[in-house]
C-alpha cells in the first residue's frame, strides 16, 4: 500500500483525537485531469472568441455588466467590500502572501504542498499573462485605467489569481490541518478567492466574460496540477487518505496509512 505522504500527521502518535479531511485516492486523478482539460479548453475557446469579435462580445456582455455596475453604485457597503476584495486579491498582495505561505510549508517540511501551491500559482500567472497579451481586450468604459491596464481585460487576473492562489491555499489548509482549523481557514480562503470575480464586475473594471474566462482557465489549471500531484503523491488504491475521523488508528482500521507516515516527509 502506498503511504499517504500528503497528510503526514495523520496516524502520528500523540495526535490522538484529532480529525483530518480525507484525501481522495490516486484513482481520482485521471478524472480531475479530464475535467481540468475540458475547462481549460473552454477557456481557450472563449479567449479566441473574444479576440475575433471583441466589439460583438462587449455588446453581449453589456447588459449583465450594467446590472453589476448599477448594483455597486447603489450600495456603498457592497462597493467597499468589492474594493477590499480587489485590494487583497491583487498580485501585489496575493503574490507575497503565496510566497510566505510556501516558505512556511517548507519550514514545516511540507515540500510537496509547497510545490503544489507554487506550480498552480506561479506557473498559472504565466497562463493569465499570455492570454492578456494575446487577446488584448479593452476594458469596460466605467473607470479610468493606466497604460498598463488598458487593453489587458481578458482574462480577469483577480479572478484567475483568486482560483490559483486563494482557492489553492484553501485546499492545502483543508487537507493538511485538523478539521477544527482547516474548515474555518480553508472556507475563508475560498470565499476571498471566488468573490474576487464578482467584485471586479461590481467595480466595473472587467467584462463578464473576462471573469468567466479567468474562472475557466484558473479552475482548469488548478485541476490539472491537482491531478498530477495526487497521482504522484496521493493515497494508493482503496485508501481514503487516512482522515475522515480515522485518526491514529487509521492503519489498523484499514485506511492504508503506513506507520510513521509523518517521518516519510523530508
Amino acid at each position: 500500500m502506498v503511504p499517504n505522504v500528503l497528510q503526514p500527521y495523520v496516524g502520528r502518535p500523540g495526535l490522538e483525537g484529532r480529525r483530518w479531511w480525507p484525501l481522495p485516492p490516486r484513482t481520482v486523478a485521471p478524472r480531475l485531469a479530464i475535467v481540468g482539460a475540458v475547462l481549460l479548453s473552454i477557456g481557450v475557446a472563449l479567449a479566441v472568441a473574444v479576440a475575433r469579435d471583441e466589439v460583438g462580445m462587449d455588446a453581449r456582455d453589456l447588459a449583465v455588466n450594467q446590472w453589476f455596475r448599477d448594483l455597486g453604485v447603489s450600495s456603498d457597503v457592497l462597493t467597499q467590500l468589492a474594493e477590499w476584495l480587489s485590494w487583497i486579491g491583487s498580485g501585489r498582495r496575493t503574490g507575497p502572501i503565496v510566497i510566505v505561505f510556501a516558505v512556511v510549508l517548507l519550514a514545516l517540511r511540507q515540500w510537496r504542498w509547497a510545490v503544489f501551491q507554487l506550480l498552480v500559482t506561479e506557473l498559472g500567472y504565466l497562463i493569465s499573462d499570455v492570454a492578456k497579451v494575446t487577446v488584448s481586450r479593452q476594458r469596460p468604459p466605467w473607470a479610468d485605467f493606466g497604460p498598463l491596464e488598458s487593453g489587458t481585460s481578458f482574462p480577469s487576473g483577480h479572478t484567475f489569481g483568486g482560483v490559483t492562489a486563494w482557492v489553492t491555499m484553501g485546499l492545502v489548509l483543508w487537507f493538511l490541518l485538523p478539521r477544527a482549523w482547516s474548515t474555518v481557514l480553508a472556507v475563508s480562503c475560498w470565499c476571498i478567492g471566488l468573490l474576487n470575480g464578482p467584485s471586479r464586475l461590481v467595480l466595473g473594471v472587467h467584462w463578464v466574460t473576462d471573469v468567466l474566462g479567468g474562472l475557466l482557465l484558473g479552475s482548469g489549471w488548478l485541476l490539472l496540477v491537482s491531478a498530477a500531484c495526487l497521482w504522484a503523491w496521493g493515497p494508493g488504491r482503496g485508501s481514503t487518505g487516512g482522515g475522515g475521523g480515522a485518526g491514529p488508528g487509521a492503519e489498523s482500521a484499514g485506511q492504508g496509512v503506513a506507520p510513521g507516515a509523518g517521518a516519510s516527509t523530508p
